[in-house]
């Protein structure tokens, strides 16, 4: 029975922290960095029980116990204040200048990860304790009312602690220094604020206070469960920089955008095939966008772009000498100055339904003859093209209404 009360105790923590972890859907943590902070947030229990211990003594000596303003003063200024700030403390010590640390999201993965390394040991304390005072039953309901209360508010307030934790980072590589103060004292007060709340309206025995604590915790919750799904949907890089990762079989350079798509940055090595085929998704996102020079200068014969491509930007096949073909997308959106200047043999080029042109796309590619567009000669009016600096495309046998193989 003892292993199924520490079962109970556990199980919430992981339940909670497996969901927030996988809801990083950009670049998920280490997991020895998240294990790293609930060890943290662990010891983080030490100087809280010191401080909470001295604080309740002091107070003692000053107010009666149990009364309104003994409780208010307890919950809001000793236990709140306390928790949430040692809390804080020991994850900011190993995360504000990890190298993992740049994305929002982060931050709140960090904050929950320490607030439920905190919880689980604090939960298995009450339900042990509340067995050995009240026997099984009593750790039983203690582990099941703590799984639906306490260690959700620990997730709760981490949430918000995380979310300002992150925009206060992001702060600092922009050198807003009074922004990045703002959003750490908030990142410390909505916690404080809604932990207080928490602890003074259940410790009351008036039925009215423990009315307005049951509506305050499912308003919470569910406000709560609603921004960490807004903060995961809505994360974004910090740093300014995009993080280059390499393809499984090491091929592509790419990185993934704040809008999570794929943008391909280039081959790591010269390619020996005769044909490159970019895939449709890496990492379970998209792949959209052939950066800027991304093959430029390379020895590529054909390649086959993905259907989701919406961009070729500048000089991104810019003096590919054996680039013969090039398989473009029906959902193109536009392609960029230079993008395919100088691919000297290129012969024929298939343009499907697009938005715009850049400028001298085509210039110097002298043995480009035919070009096909898949659209009528309404539609190709249409296109957004400076037409003075696109004389080489507009000099070729242009046929409309062409139809792929």
């Amino acid at each position: 029975m003892d292993l199924l009360l520490f079962i109970l105790a556990i199980i919430p923590v992981v339940v909670l922290m497996s969901l927030v972890y996988f809801g990083d859907k950009i670049e998920r943590e280490p997991f020895w960095l998240v294990l790293a902070l609930m060890g943290m947030g662990i010891l983080s229990t030490i100087p809280t029980i010191i401080i909470e211990a001295i604080g309740e003594l002091v107070l003692e000596v000053i107010l009666k116990p149990d009364t309104f303003l003994y409780n208010f003063i307890l919950y809001f200024f000793v236990v709140a204040i306390t928790e949430e700030l040692f809390k804080f403390l020991f994850m900011f010590a190993i995360t504000w200048k990890n190298k993992h640390f740049d994305y929002v999201f982060d931050g709140v993965i960090y904050a929950v990860a320490t607030s439920l390394g905190f919880a689980l040991l604090e939960n298995i304390g009450y339900v042990f304790s509340s067995r050995l005072e009240l026997g099984i039953l009593g750790g039983l309901g203690t582990g099941i009312g703590r799984a639906f209360l306490a260690v959700p508010l620990h997730t709760g307030v981490a949430i918000f602690m995380g979310y300002f934790y992150g925009k206060a980072k992001e702060s600092m590589f922009q050198h807003k220094i009074g922004v990045c103060v703002t959003y750490i004292g908030l990142s410390l007060f909505v916690p404080m604020i809604i932990h207080g709340f928490y602890d003074f309206f259940c410790s009351s025995g008036n039925w009215l206070m423990m009315l307005v604590f049951f509506v305050f915790v499912a308003g919470m919750y569910a406000f709560t469960i609603a921004m960490c799904i807004y903060f995961a949907k809505h994360d974004h890089n910090i740093t300014g920089r995009l993080k280059v990762k390499v393809t499984k079989d090491g091929w592509l350079r790419y990185a993934i955008t704040d809008q999570r798509e794929v943008m391909i940055l280039g081959l790591t090595r010269p390619f020996q095939g005769n044909l490159l085929v970019i895939p449709e998704e890496i990492d379970r996102f998209p792949v959209r966008i052939i950066a800027r020079s991304a093959f430029a200068y390379t020895n590529i014969v054909n390649i086959q772009l993905p259907a989701n491509i919406r961009l070729i930007e500048d000089t991104a096949f810019f003096n590919c000498p054996y680039l013969r073909e090039v398989i473009l997308p029906n959902h193109l959106v536009g392609i960029g100055n230079f993008a395919f200047e100088y691919c000297y043999s290129l012969q024929q080029f298939l343009i499907p339904h697009i938005e715009y042109i850049g400028n001298h796309v085509f210039d110097g590619c002298n043995q480009l003859t035919d070009v096909y567009y898949l659209g009528n000669q309404n539609e190709w009016r249409r296109i957004r093209m400076n037409i003075y600096e696109n004389s080489k495309l507009l000099n070729v046998r242009f046929y409309y209404n062409a139809i792929r193989r």
